[in-house]
């Protein structure tokens, strides 16, 4: 079976794994925006967002490791032991400065103690998610996504509608207890009880051995999720200095909605991508893997039309009828700008997997620096000329910034091979 067949068949599984949590996360937003009002839910989406950065801290560098390193180590179930006790390692030493800095932040101490919690059972799930996914375990990831969907929006209507708890302290709630069940299940399901090759003795030496290349390789790559997130973050904090806490909500109502709705159908595109190209760079597959690449890019340009077309159809008629936001031209602009920023950095996503591969990761983290710097400059000095558009656009714009970087990048790697005196043939 060929890439492009093998990543068809592991597509439409992840797909099964993520519509159904999707839809129902999808259809939360617009439930949640009206039990809470904009303020409200425009507050808890700084908060929640403001935990998954933190995640991206805490466990992006491992999580990337695994998705890199997992298909290529001889002895997986000492792996991913000693990847757990490397997480939990991490989590322990950061827990009381989160909860301090949270406390700090918010003036209330259960907010920080729940807002801790969070980040502690997220930042498990994640690693634990990516090595089912690199051990091709989808109907795994099917029932854990279903259960943490299913769960969260649960719990969450449950608390708001018959409980008098504080609206942060309910959805903090259900955002605990939904992951702790995805994490226990999946913990359940991936074997670690056999005897591991590597003897006890070994395993404090393998433990040292697999840290140092997690942070040589994800180190940089959790930072690169930093960034990536404060693309989609730091527009929420101009928007409520420059706009108020209502507009935020409402704009923010707006980019879940159609932003979640758009990785219901791509977002298994990124998760099945790269465990397939893994193993096929370790084969040498090279030319396999640019082909894959490439037919990748062109389906996400073609599926981008399509939506696009759709929305200006009757796609955004339907958005500002299920939030019950008002049908203004710039509220529809802003729509436009929100889809095509989506698929601009999902294109670029699957572009940067060759550095990936490569193991160029401190690359990455340098161009989506500078697409950051970018999006924040423009923010800057366009602000009182452009109005609350400006957001999405300059979303978009750092996108196209991060691809051309990368282009550039790519283009002067191949001129570097072209002059070796001897180079290496692409094997078939």
């Amino acid at each position: 079976m060929d890439l492009f067949s093998r990543f068809k068949k592991d597509y439409f599984n992840y797909l099964l794994s993520i519509i159904l949590p999707a839809l129902i996360m999808g259809l939360s937003i617009p439930l949640l925006k009206y039990l809470l009002g904009a303020k409200g839910y425009g507050n808890f989406s700084i908060w929640f967002n403001g935990m998954l950065i933190a995640a991206a801290v805490l466990s992006g560098w491992i999580t990337q490791s695994v998705l890199r390193l997992y298909n290529t180590s001889e002895h997986k179930r000492s792996f991913t032991r000693q990847m757990l006790r490397i997480n939990m390692a991490t989590q322990i030493i950061v827990c009381i400065p989160v909860l301090l800095i949270v406390w700090w932040l918010s003036g209330d101490i259960i907010l920080a103690i729940m807002f801790t919690t969070a980040l502690f059972v997220v930042s498990f799930q994640f690693p634990i998610m990516a090595v089912s996914q690199s051990g091709f375990l989808s109907k795994k990831n099917i029932y854990s996504e279903i259960i943490r969907a299913t769960t969260y929006i649960s719990i969450a209507l449950l608390l708001l509608y018959f409980t008098q708890l504080y609206y942060l302290y309910a959805l903090f709630v259900a955002i605990i207890f939904s992951y702790l069940f995805s994490v226990l299940y999946l913990r359940r399901q991936i074997n670690f009880s056999e005897s591991s090759i590597i003897e006890n003795e070994e395993g404090g030496i393998y433990a040292k051995s697999l840290a140092k290349q997690f942070l040589q390789y994800g180190a940089p790559l959790s930072l690169w999720f930093v960034f990536s997130y404060n693309a989609t973050y730091i527009d929420k904090l101009f928007v409520i200095k420059n706009f108020g806490m209502e507009a935020q909500g409402n704009y923010q109502a707006i980019f879940d909605l159609l932003s979640r709705t758009l990785m219901v159908v791509i977002s298994p595109i990124i998760t099945s991508l790269f465990p397939l190209l893994t193993l096929a760079y370790k084969r040498g597959e090279v030319v396999a893997i640019k082909q894959l690449i490439r037919k990748i890019i062109l389906i996400e340009l073609v599926f981008y039309c399509i939506v696009s077309l759709l929305y200006w159809w009757f796609g955004a008629d339907l958005v500002f009828w299920l939030l019950k936001t008002e049908h203004t031209n710039i509220n529809k602009w802003i729509g436009f700008w929100v889809i095509t920023g989506t698929f601009i950095w999902l294109i670029a996503v699957v572009f940067h997997k060759k550095f990936e591969l490569r193991m160029q990761s401190w690359l990455l983290l340098l161009v989506i620096a500078l697409a950051f710097l970018v999006q924040l400059v423009l923010y800057f000095f366009l602000q009182d000329k452009v109005g609350l558009l400006l957001y999405p656009i300059c979303y978009t714009v750092s996108g196209f910034v991060y691809i051309g970087f990368l282009l550039v990048f790519d283009y002067l790697s191949h001129i570097n091979k072209r002059k070796q005196p001897f180079p290496m043939n692409d094997k078939q």
